[in-house]
This record gives structure tokens, C-alpha cells and sequence, in this order.
């Protein structure tokens, strides 16, 4: 079992894992917000006041570059929330502030309690997709490669999804198939937009 990765208790390192760590609350605080403000979705509030713990195979912080980079099935968790992922890169500013986040995996995974809902699997946000990045100074979340966007029985697919929370906008988009498809008939074609949504409670039930 894999340990949480941890920098206390080496005096050497108190202000890098400072940075760090303040770097890595803000990404997660953003993440919290921005994921959860969705359309008809509501995050969990009492998850902003839970502990962040993060676990991951291997750690690296580049003041130089502006970077903090997690590998090996990174989980990330605060409360309900967790992000997933084979890699998670964190960007920052001149001021240490969180400039981009960028989670990679087979897929990428986001999950978390919407507020007021109860605590079982089905009532969970989720969202997935090849590739995850946000962005704050737009305020821009996009989903790329086969993302999945889903909340209780509702769910988007598309190839893109794009969520500009600073308008309240949201975008999915298909692409077209490699010109290399293994047929004619294939090449051209279009990876189709799919949208479920639940049904409504019928009255009395």
C-alpha cells in the first residue's frame, strides 16, 4: 500500500512544502468550486472543510518551470471530492497561484457528493475524459477525448466538453474520425453527441 506523500519533518524542505501545499489547497479549492458549478449541480460545502489528502507514486516540484507534477495513479481526495488520474500537473504564477490544472489518465476521474443529497453511488457528480484542464483566469473547465459529464441518471458525452463557468456556457462537441478509418464508409463519419436524461418522479411516488 502506497503511502500519502508527505514533506513534514524535514527542516530542509519546511518552505518548499509550505509553497506547496498552498499551491496544491488552492488548485483543489478551484477544482472544488469550478467542477461543482456545473448546471443544476451543487457542491457538497462541508467538503471545503475536510482534510486534502493526496497519494501518488512520485512527486515533482520545479520552481523554474512554474510546476508541480504527480505520478502513478494519483488520487487526490477532500471530503467527497476525488479527482483521479495516471498524472496530475499543477501550473502556477508568478504569485504561486494556481494558473492551470492538468489531470491525465485512462480516464481521468471527478467525483462528488452534490449538497443536500444523500450519501449513496447514485447520487454522486462525476465526470471523465482522456484529458482534464482548467483554467482560472478563464474560469474554463474542458474535458477532452471521450469525456463524460454525468449527475444521477443525466448523461453527456461528447469527444469535447467545455464548461465556461465565469458566463455559465457549456459546449460538447464531436470530432471526425481519422482519415486513416479502416473502411471509406468509417472515414468522415462523426463520434455522435449522447445526452440521457432521467425522467421526471411520476406524482405520489
Amino acid at each position: 500500500m502506497r503511502a500519502p506523500l508527505s514533506t513534514q519533518g524535514d527542516p530542509r524542505s519546511n518552505s518548499r512544502a509550505s509553497g506547496t501545499r498552498r499551491w496544491l489547497q488552492t488548485t483543489l479549492l478551484v477544482v472544488l468550486v469550478g467542477l461543482a458549478s456545473v448546471p443544476d449541480s451543487r457542491a457538497l460545502k462541508s467538503d471545503r472543510d475536510q482534510a486534502i489528502d493526496i497519494v501518488a507514486d512520485s512527486l515533482e516540484a520545479d520552481d523554474q518551470k512554474k510546476l508541480t507534477i504527480y505520478r502513478g495513479d494519483v488520487v487526490i481526495t477532500q471530503g467527497t471530492l476525488r479527482i483521479s488520474g495516471e498524472t496530475v500537473i499543477i501550473h502556477y504564477d508568478d504569485q504561486n497561484e494556481l494558473s492551470k490544472m492538468v489531470s491525465l489518465g485512462k480516464p481521468a476521474r471527478f467525483r462528488q457528493l452534490p449538497d443536500g443529497q444523500e450519501d449513496i453511488d447514485g447520487n454522486y457528480q462525476r465526470a471523465s475524459a482522456d484529458r482534464m484542464e482548467y483554467y482560472k483566469d478563464e474560469d474554463l473547465i474542458k474535458l477532452l477525448g471521450n469525456a463524460v459529464y454525468g449527475e444521477g441518471k443525466t448523461r453527456l458525452e461528447a469527444d469535447t466538453i467545455e464548461y465556461d463557468s465565469l458566463n455559465g456556457k457549456m459546449k460538447a462537441m464531436s470530432v471526425k474520425q481519422s482519415e486513416d478509418a479502416k473502411s471509406e464508409d468509417q472515414a468522415g463519419q462523426r463520434k455522435r453527441i449522447r445526452l440521457r436524461l432521467a425522467p421526471g418522479k411520476k406524482e405520489g411516488s
